[in-house]
């Protein structure tokens, strides 16, 4: 729902962009029209929300539109109106004050139906104070508090609703024009990275693309990642040994190392069982190794619970097409020898608790470049 549809003037088709979308994307859109990754972008047309027309005419900057639409995509029916209603009343909003305005919009309440006095009070106090105790709900003379509201004479009339400044809710200014405010947006993010430079802070969600590295060090004027500091918060890691790999990667190898590993955490439906055995296996612990493993996870067999080549054998004949036993034939297969030989052949290893080794025609110094245990072999 939060979407910006824009138009821009001054090229050929004037074709409409629709934000968000990826620095990527953006980037790349920005460089087809000649403007680069820093350009601002004359706005001819605001097609959606009608009610961000007041850029029409305007020069706006690509990242800070794109971010805007970020926040607002959030927003569930009312809070929109209440953005939108604030922004019908501001005199000469720019991109700062709108995004501003996003991260502020407890500080107005918008009323559409007038009828309903309770409500009416119910809905202001939770939308001033964020959230009401069972003891306030039991006790408050809500329709005393709508009424009050109503007779102020304070009410705006705007096409989204009678809208009221509350004052008693201060209006934060989250966003200087430099470095944006922190926001989760995605639903992907693994961890979030503070990254501060000169009494400044910019925000990364990993995984992120390089490019939102790089616009991240612009916005602070840094000269490279290393002249920051930096600190992460793990965010959404499901799995307590990955979560202390992130941390690991982090403090070691740096940032662009722990975006590599955050990046496949975060993929959907990512077996990360199967993926910490066939880590331990390659013996790696960079991002971009397990990146690379992770790439070729079906490349793998693990076969969990496995002790003996018999085990080993077993799974086999019961998971491979070629391998089948028939209903009167166990008897007479010899499923160590079957293991021992799939051991050999497939580059296999007991990994504790599972028995890991390559898919049939997979290979794996085509995955890595390296024969698998070769590190483990080095250290001894």
């Amino acid at each position: 729902m939060g979407t910006i549809q824009i138009q821009f003037s001054a090229y050929e088709g004037n074709t409409a962009w629709t934000f968000p979308m990826k620095d990527s994307e953006l980037d790349s859109r920005l460089g087809a029209i000649g403007l680069g990754s820093a350009g601002d972008i004359p706005v001819a047309n605001v097609g959606w929300p009608e009610g961000l027309r007041v850029l029409n005419g305007l020069s706006v900057n690509a990242d800070e539109l794109n971010f805007l639409a970020k926040s607002i995509e959030r927003f569930d029916d009312s809070e929109y109106d209440q953005f939108l209603a604030a922004v019908s009343i501001e005199k000469s909003p720019d991109l700062e004050r709108l995004i501003n305005l996003s991260f502020n919009i407890n500080h107005y309440t918008v009323i559409r139906d007038v009828s309903d006095l309770a409500g009416i009070g119910e809905y202001h106090l939770m939308n001033i104070r964020g959230s009401l105790s069972k003891t306030e709900l039991e006790t408050i003379d809500f329709a005393k508090v709508g009424r009050d509201l109503l007779s102020s004479g304070k009410g705006v009339p705007t096409e989204y609703g009678l809208l009221f400044e509350n004052e008693e809710v201060p209006f934060q200014q989250v966003y200087d024009g430099t470095t944006f405010p922190p926001y989760l947006y995605r639903g992907n993010e693994v961890a979030v990275v503070n990254m501060h430079y000169h009494g400044k802070t910019d925000y990364l969600y990993l995984p992120e693309e390089d490019i939102s590295i790089e616009k991240a060090l612009k916005r602070l004027g840094a000269p490279c990642l290393s002249d920051c500091t930096m600190d992460m918060e793990i965010f959404n890691c499901p799995d307590k040994c990955w979560q202390d790999g992130l941390e690991n990667n982090f403090e070691i190898a740096g940032l662009r190392e722990t975006n590599y590993l955050a990046e496949v955490l975060a993929r959907p439906n990512i077996d990360l069982y199967k993926l910490q055995c066939v880590t331990d296996y390659a013996v790696v612990v960079t991002g971009e190794e397990i990146k690379k493993l992770a790439d070729h996870l079906d490349d793998f067999i693990v076969i969990k619970g496995a002790e003996t080549l018999a085990d080993v054998g077993e799974y086999i004949t019961q998971h491979e097409i070629g391998y089948e036993v028939g209903e009167n034939m166990p008897d007479f297969v010899d499923y160590s020898k079957l293991g021992e030989f799939i051991m050999q052949e497939r580059e296999g290893e007991f990994m504790g608790g599972c028995f890991v080794c390559m898919e049939e025609s997979s290979y794996y110094t085509q995955i890595m470049g390296e024969k698998p245990h070769t590190k483990k072999m080095e250290g001894i």
